[in-house]
């Protein structure tokens, strides 16, 4: 089965429901705070871990208390730390409004950097596939990253830049658009970004940038993958959504999951799609052992 490194950070998110936005100087009464595990990489690499897929989290663990309880958790669930550091770890709090509406204030630690040495130690040659999302390209750091996926040549890069892909350096998006990803980004951020409102055929464009499969999610229209013989779509599973932070990396975690069981483009995207449906069914960004057992 094929082995994936995934590239991005661990953070810790603090939930806080509130009635509205507090004003400059104002004070208000919140619901009970949640605090949990959350990041786009950390949330792949769950789906990963769920389907008992190999993989290995590169991310660095900081100190304080934010960085206390990643470990904690982490150790919860088995996942073994990559590293860590005596620099601060970072939180995102996360406040939501009645209606829904979400705002965040990030602080962004140790997790989010990176370094090409402290990956000289792993025989990268056991890695087939390599995930990266945006927010790391936007550190000072994203250089390392630019660099260390050009001089180790992984069988499948997949991208998954979100919006970000309109704000990150166009000369780190243009290298790493020459090292063939699969990119997967939903209906809104592609239309953004090639600026044709027409799914299929700004896919199109994309993939005359990078050569290689675009994966595109439109929520409850389902999803499609353009490949080198055409397009691929698969309906979505009806949901009543309470919560759709973390479905995009659900879905991209299932799709690589199940490639690198050998599956077929088709039913992994079939698999992305179910389990995007599930993950939003509920509040938070990733699913239950007990949810994978009924989806499997």
């Amino acid at each position: 089965m094929e082995k994936t490194l995934v590239i991005g950070s661990c953070t810790v998110d603090i939930v806080i429901p509130t009635p509205r936005l507090p004003s400059t100087t104002d004070s208000i009464n919140s619901g009970v705070h949640h605090y949990a595990l959350g990041g786009c990489a950390y949330n792949v690499s769950q789906m990963l871990r769920l389907l008992s897929v190999p993989y290995l989290h590169g991310v660095t663990i900081g100190s304080g208390i934010y960085g206390d309880f990643v470990k904690k958790e982490l150790d919860k669930k088995g996942v073994p730390v990559f590293r860590t550091s005596p620099e601060p770890h970072g939180a995102c709090i996360c406040l939501v409004e009645e209606s829904g509406e979400r705002s965040f204030v990030a602080y962004h630690g140790i997790e989010y950097k990176f370094n090409r040495e402290w990956f000289k130690s792993l025989d990268l040659s056991t890695f087939s596939n390599v995930y990266l999302c945006g927010l790391e390209l936007e550190e000072d750091t994203g250089e390392e990253i630019v660099r260390f996926l050009e001089e180790n040549r992984f069988e499948n890069i997949y991208f998954a830049p979100g919006p970000r892909l309109l704000t990150i350096k166009k000369e780190f998006v243009k290298r790493i658009f020459a090292l063939n990803p699969i990119i997967h980004l939903n209906d809104q951020e592609i239309i953004s970004y090639t600026k044709d409102s027409d799914i299929n055929r700004a896919m199109k464009i994309l993939r005359a940038m990078t050569g290689n499969d675009v994966i595109v999610t439109m929520g409850k229209d389902g999803a499609s993958i353009l490949t080198s013989e055409g397009f691929i779509y698969e309906k979505s599973r009806e949901s009543i959504v309470v919560d759709s932070i973390g479905a995009g990396d659900c879905h991209l975690g299932t799709y690589i999951s199940y490639r690198s069981m050998g599956k077929d483009k088709r039913e992994a995207l079939e698999k992305a799609n179910l389990f995007a449906s599930e993950v939003v069914r509920h509040e938070g960004s990733t699913l239950s052992e007990k949810d994978i057992s009924l989806l499997i």
